[in-house]
């Protein structure tokens, strides 16, 4: 009986100290899944960038056809989308009111970007049917953010 009670315990006391953990410190992934036509139109995702990691590291890449893999990333993805068709145009924009950066693994490849806009970055154009991982970056290392994506057709 003592052991009984003893292992509820340990398990009551690592649960109760879980949830004090920041969600960003907890890694926990959004998953979006999309298909044609979906709503609300632009969808808007929020989250805190940031991470120990350089995004060039997460990415085996400095550099993308889309722009520099720049900033600092966690190990784990903030997001991941899953788009159940071919998307002839997507647009996955960050506002933040500081510098974030953008990092995008998935079916054909890996895309980077930094200051599209102004200090925000964006990836647009076509996707393929899959499932995408995205990390949100802060440009400056041990810095996090709060952000919003615009996920725009």
């Amino acid at each position: 009986m003592n052991r009984k009670i003893s292992f509820i315990s340990a398990v009551s006391t690592l649960v109760s100290f879980w949830c004090l953990i920041p969600v960003s410190a907890q890694q926990i992934a959004t998953n979006i899944t999309l298909d044609h036509e979906f709503a609300p139109n632009p969808l808007i995702l929020e989250g805190t960038s940031g991470g120990e990691l350089r995004a060039r590291e997460v990415a085996h890449t400095s550099e993308t056809a889309t722009g520099y893999c720049d900033g600092y990333v966690n190990r784990q993805p903030n997001h991941i989308l899953v788009l159940q068709n071919f998307f002839e145009f997507l647009k996955i924009e960050v506002e933040s009111n500081n510098d974030t950066t953008i990092l995008v693994q998935g079916p054909g490849g890996v895309w980077c970007n930094d200051d599209s806009n102004n200090t925000n970055p964006v990836i647009e154009g076509e996707w393929q049917e899959g499932r995408y991982k995205i990390w949100i970056g802060s440009y400056q290392e041990k810095s996090t953010n709060n952000y919003q994506i615009k996920i725009t057709e």
